[in-house]
């Protein structure tokens, strides 16, 4: 399905980008730029039937035309039990969800139906709540997210204040969000922070990267805080703390310092180094089906209540595939 839209004067009174014409007139500011930016990346934005690029400059009688895909309705699902949605806290401002690897966040290409937004929907409809929410614009309450493979605490508002309240915490860096994780090799520094510029690779739309030229320019701002916790010869069982939160953080930094997280398949975190082959293969191979995923969990969350003001803190254990590989490790290395 195509829907074209035409460019008229009106509507150039400034020079204006495909980009933010997109973002400002016709999605109305309810789906993000960088969104827009790959779908234009992926030809499913052309300008007048050609391939573009996201800073090109409109001009009158333009066509923009957006391609959608065929089978692209989301469906509310039956049952929370289809997804294993797990509820670590709820009251009557807040859900926190435990997510489990390998669960969807959003629907997207590949996958519109089995995804928490949906489990959202039917919760909404099932406890008759977030009766106040316009749904597009406030995400069905959604206040961030999680990578696929990440596991971990995901925070949900249940209305207009909570959400607005609980997003200002986010804008302003005064939530608290750690993560464990599992990485490659023991890093020189037992504790250190990762500070850097980190933006979208140009080579793959899909992975970010440090950015080292012109990083004001093409880059986001990013500190990460780590300790390690424990060693195993080839691996460490790290902390993170984010000062900031952006795509891909954490994955990123590692790789940038040389310690991917493990079985990290985007970052190389699924390649064993030539070091370790002749005597660890073997072990390692077994870890892979263990921690069939990459190694990332975030397993604590600090938000200020909105009702006491007060911050409540969660916590949420590791989830039992990166306990079976630590339990392994500690057996074998």
């Amino acid at each position: 399905m195509k829907k074209n839209i035409y460019i008229k004067n009106k509507n150039l009174s400034n020079k204006i980008r495909i980009d933010k014409y997109l973002y400002i007139f016709f999605f109305k500011k309810k789906i993000s730029r960088n969104k827009i930016q790959i779908h234009i990346y992926n030809k499913n934005i052309l300008l007048n039937d050609k391939k573009t690029k996201k800073n090109k400059i409109l001009k009158k009688n333009d066509k923009i035309t957006i391609i959608y895909s065929k089978n692209k309705k989301t469906k509310n699902i039956d049952s929370n039990n289809i997804l294993n949605i797990k509820i670590h806290y709820e009251d009557n401002n807040i859900i926190v969800i435990n997510k489990q690897p390998g669960q969807i966040v959003h629907p997207g290409y590949g996958n519109y139906n089995n995804t928490l937004i949906n489990w959202l929907k039917y919760y909404i409809n099932n406890k008759h709540i977030y009766n106040d929410f316009n749904y597009t614009y406030y995400r069905y309450g959604l206040l961030h997210r999680l990578d696929k493979e990440t596991s971990g605490l995901l925070i949900i508002a249940k209305n207009i204040p909570t959400f607005n309240y609980i997003k200002k915490q986010f804008l302003t860096k005064t939530i608290k969000k750690e993560y464990y994780a599992l990485i490659w090799g023991i890093p020189k520094k037992k504790k250190d922070i990762i500070k850097n510029y980190i933006g979208r690779n140009k080579n793959n739309r899909i992975k970010m990267m440090v950015i080292n030229n012109n990083k004001k320019k093409y880059g986001k701002y990013s500190i990460t805080k780590y300790i390690i916790l424990k060693t195993f010869k080839i691996f460490s069982l790290i902390k993170c703390k984010l000062k900031t939160g952006r795509t891909h953080q954490i994955r990123v930094h590692f790789k940038y310092i040389g310690h991917p997280i493990f079985n990290d398949k985007l970052y190389g975190g699924n390649k064993i180094p030539n070091i370790y082959i002749k005597y660890y293969k073997n072990s390692i191979n077994y870890l892979f089906k263990i921690i069939p995923r990459h190694a990332l969990h975030a397993y604590y969350l600090s938000y200020k209540d909105p009702i006491t003001k007060n911050y409540k803190t969660l916590i949420s254990k590791l989830p039992k595939d990166m306990t079976n590989g630590i339990k392994y490790l500690k057996n074998k290395l």
